[in-house]
């Protein structure tokens, strides 16, 4: 998953974001990008109450592979349309942009 690479006052380009989007497509990009660090916070606390695995054997080998597994459910629930979160970023950073303006 990618790390979150805009404030919330403002989104310009060279920040990890494609300058040949619109604001409007930048913002949603940021808010998509949030939503899926939110998720993966939210699924790795969920997992934290999951005893180990028998076949791993609670090695650390197991904590990456829960890791990367957090880290794949949360970008795919994300790219599937999320939990409604990076419509609220979204709208927040337009209107945060033309206050600014």
């Amino acid at each position: 998953m990618t790390s979150l690479n805009a404030t919330p006052y403002s989104i310009t380009p060279g920040q990890g974001i494609n300058s040949n989007l619109s604001k409007t497509e930048q913002a949603r990009s940021v808010a998509e990008q949030f939503e899926g660090v939110f998720l993966n916070q939210m699924l790795s606390a969920m997992f934290e109450g999951v005893g180990d695995d028998d076949a791993l054997g609670g090695s650390y080998a197991e904590d990456t592979y829960r890791d990367l597994m957090t880290e794949t459910y949360a970008d795919t629930i994300t790219k599937a349309g999320g939990i409604g979160i990076a419509d609220s970023i979204m709208r927040e950073l337009i209107g945060l942009q033309e206050m600014e303006q």
